[in-house]
């Protein structure tokens, strides 16, 4: 699977174990953090899964990229804008995104998580 294209639901279920283990760090001698993220998204994805940790580490950052390049837009319309809801905000960001990237920003709810740390 790992030579496999990274599913939708897979990336939410990858930052949700990320997620998971940032917040309670491994302890010494549990492994390295992505060690720790493994074998978390291991038993969330269940038996035939296959990612190693160096496709976790790489995905991440490809998935951080785009979390960040989203909130400066979010950033942007926030800045610039009252009186709007977060979901307006939120909603005129992937409209702007989409516009200046030339694609949509796939990862709103990886966002959403991991955004208290961007």
């Amino acid at each position: 699977m790992a030579a496999n294209a990274w599913t939708k639901v897979e990336d939410i279920t990858f930052v949700e174990a990320w997620e998971e283990v940032y917040v309670n760090p491994p302890r010494r001698g549990q492994g390295g953090l992505w060690v720790r993220v493994q074998q978390y998204f291991a038993q969330l994805r269940g038996p035939n899964y296959d990612r190693t940790v160096n496709a976790l580490s790489s995905r991440f950052r490809v998935i951080l990229l785009e979390c960040k390049k989203f909130e400066s837009y979010y950033k942007s319309v926030e800045n610039s804008s009252e009186g709007l809801s977060e979901d307006d905000i939120k909603a005129v960001g992937l409209i702007n995104f989409r516009h200046d990237e030339g694609h949509d920003f796939e990862h709103v709810s990886q966002w959403e998580t991991i955004r208290v740390w961007i």
